[in-house]
Protein backbone atom coordinates (compact mmCIF):
# COMPACT_ATOMS: atom_id res chain seq x y z
CA UNK A 1 0.00 0.00 0.00
CA UNK A 2 1.91 3.09 -1.29
CA UNK A 3 2.03 6.76 0.61
CA UNK A 4 -1.25 9.26 -0.56
CA UNK A 5 -0.40 12.93 -0.16
CA UNK A 6 -4.37 14.88 -0.23
CA UNK A 7 -3.76 18.20 -1.32
CA UNK A 8 -5.73 21.55 -1.39
CA UNK A 9 -8.64 20.03 0.33
CA UNK A 10 -11.75 21.55 2.54
CA UNK A 11 -11.20 19.55 5.79
CA UNK A 12 -14.38 18.68 7.75
CA UNK A 13 -12.61 16.35 10.05
CA UNK A 14 -15.73 15.14 12.41
CA UNK A 15 -14.89 16.87 15.65
CA UNK A 16 -13.88 20.50 15.35
CA UNK A 17 -16.99 23.33 14.96
CA UNK A 18 -15.43 24.74 11.51
CA UNK A 19 -13.97 23.32 8.45
CA UNK A 20 -10.45 24.29 7.44
CA UNK A 21 -9.36 25.44 3.70
CA UNK A 22 -6.16 24.34 1.84
CA UNK A 23 -5.12 21.20 4.05
CA UNK A 24 -2.69 18.66 3.20
CA UNK A 25 -2.60 15.23 4.28
CA UNK A 26 -0.44 12.33 4.50
CA UNK A 27 -2.04 8.66 3.86
CA UNK A 28 0.38 6.07 5.00
CA UNK A 29 -0.29 2.52 5.35
CA UNK A 30 -3.86 3.37 5.62
CA UNK A 31 -4.29 5.62 8.33
CA UNK A 32 -3.51 9.57 8.59
CA UNK A 33 0.15 10.26 9.08
CA UNK A 34 0.03 14.02 8.56
CA UNK A 35 -2.64 16.96 8.42
CA UNK A 36 -1.33 20.59 7.56
CA UNK A 37 -2.25 23.77 6.00
CA UNK A 38 2.01 23.67 5.31
CA UNK A 39 3.32 21.68 2.63
CA UNK A 40 4.02 18.17 3.41
CA UNK A 41 7.59 16.52 1.66
CA UNK A 42 7.17 13.59 0.35
CA UNK A 43 9.00 10.91 -1.60
CA UNK A 44 8.40 11.67 -5.76
CA UNK A 45 6.33 7.93 -6.41
CA UNK A 46 3.83 9.52 -3.94
CA UNK A 47 0.33 9.56 -5.35
CA UNK A 48 -0.99 12.50 -5.17
CA UNK A 49 -4.49 13.84 -5.15
CA UNK A 50 -5.49 17.08 -5.40
CA UNK A 51 -8.80 18.48 -3.93
CA UNK A 52 -9.10 21.62 -5.10
CA UNK A 53 -12.82 23.37 -4.89
CA UNK A 54 -14.13 19.80 -3.20
CA UNK A 55 -14.48 18.87 0.82
CA UNK A 56 -12.97 15.95 2.69
CA UNK A 57 -15.19 14.28 5.49
CA UNK A 58 -14.59 11.60 7.13
CA UNK A 59 -16.21 8.14 6.35
CA UNK A 60 -20.03 8.23 7.79
CA UNK A 61 -21.14 5.78 9.59
CA UNK A 62 -24.81 3.98 9.63
CA UNK A 63 -25.45 3.13 13.28
CA UNK A 64 -28.90 1.21 13.06
CA UNK A 65 -28.49 -1.92 9.82
CA UNK A 66 -30.43 -4.75 8.38
CA UNK A 67 -28.04 -5.86 5.63
CA UNK A 68 -30.54 -8.91 4.88
CA UNK A 69 -33.34 -6.91 4.09
CA UNK A 70 -33.86 -5.46 0.65
CA UNK A 71 -36.21 -2.23 1.81
CA UNK A 72 -38.92 -3.56 -0.61
CA UNK A 73 -40.56 -6.28 1.21
CA UNK A 74 -42.35 -7.10 4.05
CA UNK A 75 -39.60 -7.83 6.99
CA UNK A 76 -41.37 -10.80 8.76
CA UNK A 77 -41.84 -12.15 5.23
CA UNK A 78 -38.38 -11.95 4.57
CA UNK A 79 -36.93 -12.91 7.65
CA UNK A 80 -39.22 -15.95 7.67
CA UNK A 81 -39.04 -17.17 4.21
CA UNK A 82 -35.99 -15.89 2.30
CA UNK A 83 -33.28 -18.95 1.64
CA UNK A 84 -29.64 -18.31 3.66
CA UNK A 85 -28.60 -18.09 0.02
CA UNK A 86 -31.19 -15.00 -0.98
CA UNK A 87 -30.38 -13.11 2.26
CA UNK A 88 -26.87 -13.47 1.73
CA UNK A 89 -27.14 -11.81 -1.94
CA UNK A 90 -29.35 -9.38 0.28
CA UNK A 91 -26.63 -8.58 2.32
CA UNK A 92 -24.11 -8.46 -0.60
CA UNK A 93 -26.03 -5.78 -2.05
CA UNK A 94 -26.52 -3.25 0.45
CA UNK A 95 -23.00 -3.88 1.47
CA UNK A 96 -21.87 -2.68 -2.13
CA UNK A 97 -24.60 0.14 -1.69
CA UNK A 98 -23.36 1.56 1.90
CA UNK A 99 -19.74 1.79 0.33
CA UNK A 100 -21.42 3.58 -3.04
CA UNK A 101 -23.43 5.77 -0.26
CA UNK A 102 -20.11 7.02 1.34
CA UNK A 103 -20.58 5.00 4.34
CA UNK A 104 -17.76 2.86 5.90
CA UNK A 105 -18.62 1.66 8.79
CA UNK A 106 -22.23 0.44 9.77
CA UNK A 107 -23.97 -1.67 13.22
CA UNK A 108 -25.65 -4.39 11.60
CA UNK A 109 -28.46 -5.00 14.34
CA UNK A 110 -30.05 -8.37 13.02
CA UNK A 111 -31.52 -10.07 10.79
CA UNK A 112 -30.94 -14.21 12.14
CA UNK A 113 -27.07 -13.94 12.18
CA UNK A 114 -26.54 -12.63 8.52
CA UNK A 115 -24.93 -9.41 10.06
CA UNK A 116 -21.80 -11.63 11.50
CA UNK A 117 -21.75 -14.05 8.68
CA UNK A 118 -21.52 -10.42 6.56
CA UNK A 119 -19.13 -8.59 8.80
CA UNK A 120 -16.86 -11.84 8.39
CA UNK A 121 -17.34 -11.93 4.21
CA UNK A 122 -16.03 -8.13 4.18
CA UNK A 123 -13.10 -8.86 6.55
CA UNK A 124 -11.86 -12.23 5.02
CA UNK A 125 -12.15 -9.96 1.38
CA UNK A 126 -14.89 -12.35 -0.21
CA UNK A 127 -17.20 -9.35 -0.75
CA UNK A 128 -16.62 -5.80 -0.60
CA UNK A 129 -18.36 -4.00 2.24
CA UNK A 130 -18.23 -1.20 5.32
CA UNK A 131 -16.62 -1.90 8.37
CA UNK A 132 -20.00 -4.13 10.54
CA UNK A 133 -20.16 -4.16 13.57
CA UNK A 134 -23.22 -6.89 13.72
CA UNK A 135 -25.14 -7.78 17.19
CA UNK A 136 -26.53 -11.29 15.89
CA UNK A 137 -30.00 -11.95 16.58
CA UNK A 138 -32.15 -9.49 18.55
CA UNK A 139 -33.05 -11.03 21.88
CA UNK A 140 -36.57 -10.59 22.53
CA UNK A 141 -39.08 -12.37 24.71
CA UNK A 142 -40.87 -15.30 23.66
CA UNK A 143 -43.17 -14.69 21.05
CA UNK A 144 -42.11 -11.02 20.96
CA UNK A 145 -41.22 -7.95 18.41
CA UNK A 146 -38.76 -9.46 16.43
CA UNK A 147 -38.97 -13.27 17.40
CA UNK A 148 -39.00 -14.11 13.56
CA UNK A 149 -35.58 -12.74 13.09
CA UNK A 150 -34.03 -12.89 16.86
CA UNK A 151 -33.85 -15.16 19.64
CA UNK A 152 -36.80 -15.77 22.35
CA UNK A 153 -35.37 -15.90 25.98
CA UNK A 154 -37.40 -15.11 29.66
CA UNK A 155 -35.99 -14.28 33.13
CA UNK A 156 -32.74 -13.28 34.45
CA UNK A 157 -31.51 -16.62 33.84
CA UNK A 158 -33.45 -17.35 30.68
CA UNK A 159 -31.19 -14.15 29.08
CA UNK A 160 -28.51 -14.28 30.68
CA UNK A 161 -27.71 -17.71 29.01
CA UNK A 162 -28.71 -16.17 25.84
CA UNK A 163 -26.05 -12.94 25.74
CA UNK A 164 -23.08 -15.67 26.76
CA UNK A 165 -24.47 -17.83 23.10
CA UNK A 166 -24.41 -14.71 21.25
CA UNK A 167 -20.96 -13.51 22.60
CA UNK A 168 -19.82 -17.03 21.82
CA UNK A 169 -20.83 -17.01 18.58
CA UNK A 170 -18.77 -13.82 18.26
CA UNK A 171 -21.16 -10.79 18.19
CA UNK A 172 -20.02 -7.31 18.40
CA UNK A 173 -22.74 -6.11 20.95
CA UNK A 174 -26.22 -7.56 21.92
CA UNK A 175 -29.36 -5.89 20.87
CA UNK A 176 -32.87 -5.92 23.01
CA UNK A 177 -36.17 -5.67 21.88
CA UNK A 178 -37.17 -3.95 25.30
CA UNK A 179 -40.79 -2.32 24.00
CA UNK A 180 -43.18 -4.14 21.83
CA UNK A 181 -46.41 -4.07 20.45
CA UNK A 182 -49.06 -6.64 20.97
CA UNK A 183 -48.91 -8.02 17.03
CA UNK A 184 -46.50 -8.94 14.70
CA UNK A 185 -45.31 -7.22 11.55
CA UNK A 186 -45.81 -3.47 11.54
CA UNK A 187 -46.87 -3.45 7.85
CA UNK A 188 -50.48 -5.26 8.91
CA UNK A 189 -53.18 -4.00 10.28
CA UNK A 190 -54.14 -3.89 13.91
CA UNK A 191 -50.19 -4.28 14.71
CA UNK A 192 -49.82 -0.34 15.47
CA UNK A 193 -51.10 -0.49 19.45
CA UNK A 194 -49.48 1.49 21.70
CA UNK A 195 -45.74 -0.56 22.69
CA UNK A 196 -45.72 -2.09 26.30
CA UNK A 197 -42.27 -2.81 28.13
CA UNK A 198 -41.22 -6.42 27.00
CA UNK A 199 -38.89 -7.40 29.74
CA UNK A 200 -38.71 -6.99 33.41
CA UNK A 201 -36.20 -4.84 35.31
CA UNK A 202 -34.67 -7.69 36.91
CA UNK A 203 -34.27 -9.47 33.51
CA UNK A 204 -32.53 -6.10 31.51
CA UNK A 205 -30.62 -5.55 34.69
CA UNK A 206 -29.35 -9.49 34.26
CA UNK A 207 -28.63 -8.63 30.23
CA UNK A 208 -26.86 -5.77 31.02
CA UNK A 209 -24.54 -6.63 33.60
CA UNK A 210 -23.72 -10.17 31.85
CA UNK A 211 -23.42 -8.37 27.92
CA UNK A 212 -20.59 -5.98 29.72
CA UNK A 213 -19.03 -8.26 31.96
CA UNK A 214 -18.38 -10.27 28.15
CA UNK A 215 -17.06 -6.89 26.98
CA UNK A 216 -20.39 -6.28 24.48
CA UNK A 217 -22.16 -2.77 24.30
CA UNK A 218 -25.80 -3.10 24.47
CA UNK A 219 -28.37 -1.05 22.05
CA UNK A 220 -32.31 -1.02 23.02
CA UNK A 221 -35.12 -1.54 20.69
CA UNK A 222 -37.20 1.14 23.19
CA UNK A 223 -40.05 3.35 21.26
CA UNK A 224 -41.98 4.74 24.64
CA UNK A 225 -40.93 6.82 27.51
CA UNK A 226 -41.17 4.59 29.98
CA UNK A 227 -39.41 1.99 27.69
CA UNK A 228 -36.61 4.49 27.77
CA UNK A 229 -36.78 4.96 31.18
CA UNK A 230 -36.30 1.44 31.97
CA UNK A 231 -33.28 0.61 30.02
CA UNK A 232 -31.60 3.96 31.16
CA UNK A 233 -32.00 2.67 34.65
CA UNK A 234 -30.66 -1.01 33.47
CA UNK A 235 -27.29 0.50 31.71
CA UNK A 236 -28.20 0.46 28.48
CA UNK A 237 -25.67 1.84 26.25
CA UNK A 238 -27.88 3.59 23.42
CA UNK A 239 -31.23 3.64 22.80
CA UNK A 240 -32.97 2.80 18.83
CA UNK A 241 -35.62 4.67 17.49
CA UNK A 242 -35.90 7.30 20.59
CA UNK A 243 -39.35 9.08 21.27
CA UNK A 244 -39.94 11.08 23.96
CA UNK A 245 -38.10 11.28 27.33
CA UNK A 246 -39.28 12.44 30.98
CA UNK A 247 -36.71 15.16 32.38
CA UNK A 248 -35.28 12.73 35.03
CA UNK A 249 -34.75 9.87 31.82
CA UNK A 250 -32.92 12.89 30.13
CA UNK A 251 -30.75 13.47 33.58
CA UNK A 252 -30.13 10.10 33.74
CA UNK A 253 -28.64 9.42 30.19
CA UNK A 254 -26.33 12.39 30.57
CA UNK A 255 -25.19 10.74 33.94
CA UNK A 256 -24.48 7.61 32.01
CA UNK A 257 -23.57 8.58 28.60
CA UNK A 258 -26.31 6.91 26.64
CA UNK A 259 -26.93 7.71 22.96
CA UNK A 260 -30.02 8.02 21.17
CA UNK A 261 -30.09 7.15 17.30
CA UNK A 262 -33.59 8.65 16.59
CA UNK A 263 -34.11 6.78 13.01
CA UNK A 264 -36.58 8.45 11.56
CA UNK A 265 -36.09 7.80 7.50
CA UNK A 266 -38.21 4.88 7.80
CA UNK A 267 -41.30 6.48 8.48
CA UNK A 268 -40.88 9.53 6.14
CA UNK A 269 -39.25 7.46 3.52
CA UNK A 270 -42.43 5.21 3.68
CA UNK A 271 -45.08 8.20 3.69
CA UNK A 272 -43.35 9.34 0.70
CA UNK A 273 -42.55 6.17 -1.10
CA UNK A 274 -44.77 3.61 0.29
CA UNK A 275 -47.31 3.29 -2.72
CA UNK A 276 -44.34 2.53 -5.08
CA UNK A 277 -43.45 -1.03 -3.06
CA UNK A 278 -47.40 -2.12 -2.48
CA UNK A 279 -47.46 -0.91 1.52
CA UNK A 280 -51.41 -0.49 2.16
CA UNK A 281 -52.90 3.10 1.36
CA UNK A 282 -54.33 3.02 5.08
CA UNK A 283 -50.17 2.71 6.83
CA UNK A 284 -48.98 4.80 4.47
CA UNK A 285 -51.85 8.01 5.74
CA UNK A 286 -50.76 7.00 9.56
CA UNK A 287 -47.03 7.84 8.37
CA UNK A 288 -47.75 10.36 6.57
CA UNK A 289 -49.74 11.58 9.99
CA UNK A 290 -46.89 10.25 12.01
CA UNK A 291 -44.69 12.61 10.40
CA UNK A 292 -46.63 15.93 10.39
CA UNK A 293 -46.68 15.47 14.37
CA UNK A 294 -44.96 19.11 15.48
CA UNK A 295 -44.69 16.65 18.76
CA UNK A 296 -42.66 13.80 16.61
CA UNK A 297 -39.40 14.69 17.54
CA UNK A 298 -39.98 16.43 20.19
CA UNK A 299 -38.19 14.26 23.21
CA UNK A 300 -35.25 14.10 21.01
CA UNK A 301 -34.89 17.32 20.85
CA UNK A 302 -34.81 17.95 23.54
CA UNK A 303 -32.58 15.09 25.04
CA UNK A 304 -29.77 16.37 22.41
CA UNK A 305 -30.56 20.28 23.27
CA UNK A 306 -29.58 18.86 27.05
CA UNK A 307 -26.47 17.24 25.84
CA UNK A 308 -27.57 13.62 25.22
CA UNK A 309 -25.07 11.74 22.70
CA UNK A 310 -26.68 10.93 19.16
CA UNK A 311 -25.79 9.19 15.94
CA UNK A 312 -27.30 8.85 12.71
CA UNK A 313 -28.95 5.27 12.11
CA UNK A 314 -31.52 4.53 9.07
CA UNK A 315 -32.95 1.14 10.25
CA UNK A 316 -32.17 0.54 6.59
CA UNK A 317 -33.85 -2.74 5.07
CA UNK A 318 -37.00 -1.38 6.43
CA UNK A 319 -39.77 -0.74 3.77
CA UNK A 320 -38.31 1.84 1.58
CA UNK A 321 -35.02 2.46 3.83
CA UNK A 322 -31.84 2.05 1.69
CA UNK A 323 -28.39 2.44 2.28
CA UNK A 324 -28.66 6.08 0.83
CA UNK A 325 -31.59 7.08 3.29
CA UNK A 326 -28.54 7.80 5.79
CA UNK A 327 -27.97 11.22 3.88
CA UNK A 328 -31.85 11.93 4.12
CA UNK A 329 -31.71 10.82 8.02
CA UNK A 330 -29.07 13.86 8.05
CA UNK A 331 -31.28 16.04 6.89
CA UNK A 332 -34.11 15.01 8.68
CA UNK A 333 -32.33 15.64 11.84
CA UNK A 334 -31.86 19.20 11.10
CA UNK A 335 -35.53 19.35 9.79
CA UNK A 336 -37.35 17.91 12.91
CA UNK A 337 -34.80 20.37 15.14
CA UNK A 338 -32.48 17.60 16.81
CA UNK A 339 -29.85 19.94 15.55
CA UNK A 340 -29.43 23.46 13.98
CA UNK A 341 -25.98 23.04 12.84
CA UNK A 342 -24.90 20.74 9.56
CA UNK A 343 -21.52 20.21 11.52
CA UNK A 344 -23.31 18.69 14.23
CA UNK A 345 -24.88 16.30 12.33
CA UNK A 346 -21.69 15.37 10.07
CA UNK A 347 -19.98 14.79 13.47
CA UNK A 348 -22.92 12.70 14.74
CA UNK A 349 -22.71 10.71 11.44
CA UNK A 350 -18.92 10.03 12.15
CA UNK A 351 -16.86 10.75 15.68
CA UNK A 352 -20.01 10.41 17.68
CA UNK A 353 -20.61 7.32 15.93
CA UNK A 354 -17.24 6.04 16.46
CA UNK A 355 -17.76 6.52 19.96
CA UNK A 356 -20.88 4.75 20.10
CA UNK A 357 -19.41 1.92 18.81
CA UNK A 358 -16.38 2.35 21.09
CA UNK A 359 -13.91 2.76 18.26
CA UNK A 360 -13.81 6.47 18.24
CA UNK A 361 -9.58 5.73 18.72
CA UNK A 362 -9.31 3.85 15.49
CA UNK A 363 -11.54 5.54 13.14
CA UNK A 364 -14.13 7.88 12.34
CA UNK A 365 -12.72 11.65 12.62
CA UNK A 366 -9.68 12.84 10.46
CA UNK A 367 -7.29 12.84 12.65
CA UNK A 368 -2.98 11.10 12.58
CA UNK A 369 -2.90 7.93 13.72
CA UNK A 370 -6.36 7.13 12.72
CA UNK A 371 -7.72 4.69 9.71
CA UNK A 372 -7.92 6.62 6.55
CA UNK A 373 -11.81 6.01 6.25
CA UNK A 374 -12.90 9.12 3.86
CA UNK A 375 -15.81 10.61 1.57
CA UNK A 376 -14.82 13.44 -0.93
CA UNK A 377 -17.73 15.63 -2.15
CA UNK A 378 -18.05 18.10 -5.00
CA UNK A 379 -20.63 20.53 -3.52
CA UNK A 380 -20.17 21.71 -0.10
CA UNK A 381 -22.16 19.47 2.81
CA UNK A 382 -22.57 22.40 4.90
CA UNK A 383 -24.29 24.54 2.84
CA UNK A 384 -26.94 21.50 2.24
CA UNK A 385 -26.05 17.69 3.44
CA UNK A 386 -28.10 15.98 0.42
CA UNK A 387 -24.56 17.40 -1.39
CA UNK A 388 -23.31 14.38 0.16
CA UNK A 389 -25.31 12.00 -2.57
CA UNK A 390 -23.53 10.32 -4.76
CA UNK A 391 -19.85 11.02 -3.69
CA UNK A 392 -16.85 11.84 -6.30
CA UNK A 393 -15.06 9.13 -3.78
CA UNK A 394 -14.89 6.65 -1.18
CA UNK A 395 -11.70 5.65 0.58
CA UNK A 396 -11.63 2.40 3.24
CA UNK A 397 -8.67 2.51 5.35
CA UNK A 398 -6.53 4.58 2.74
CA UNK A 399 -7.88 2.49 -0.66
CA UNK A 400 -10.22 4.41 -3.16
CA UNK A 401 -13.11 1.96 -3.03
CA UNK A 402 -15.94 4.11 -5.06
CA UNK A 403 -16.18 7.06 -7.23
CA UNK A 404 -18.83 9.23 -8.43
CA UNK A 405 -21.22 7.04 -6.62
CA UNK A 406 -20.27 3.41 -8.42
CA UNK A 407 -17.90 0.99 -6.63
CA UNK A 408 -15.12 0.54 -7.94
CA UNK A 409 -13.70 -2.76 -9.84
CA UNK A 410 -11.76 -4.80 -7.93
CA UNK A 411 -8.07 -6.09 -8.58
CA UNK A 412 -8.03 -9.59 -9.83
CA UNK A 413 -6.93 -11.79 -6.72
CA UNK A 414 -4.27 -13.18 -9.19
CA UNK A 415 -2.23 -12.04 -12.10
CA UNK A 416 -1.46 -13.87 -15.56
Amino acid sequence: MGDLLIQNARLIDGVSDEPRDGMNILVRDGKFETISSEPIDVSEGTDRLDLAGKTLIPGLFDSHAHLAWDALQDIQLQSQNDSTALAAMKCTLNMRRYLETGVTTIRDLGVHWLGVESRNAAVAGTVPGPRILASGPPITTTGGHCWWCGVEADGPDGVRQMVRDLAKGGVDLIKVIATQASLGSFLFPGSASTPNPSFTDAELKALVDESHNLGRKVTAHATTPEGARQVVEAGIDSIEHGTDFTDETIELMLEKGTFVIPTFSASWMQAHHGHEIGIPPAEIERRKKMIADPDRARGVARAAAAGVNMAVGTDQGSPCTPPAALINEMALHMEYGVVDDPMQVIKNATASAAKLCGIDSFVGSVQPGLVADFVVVAKDPLEDLRNLYAPAMVYKEGQMVARDGALLPENPLFFA
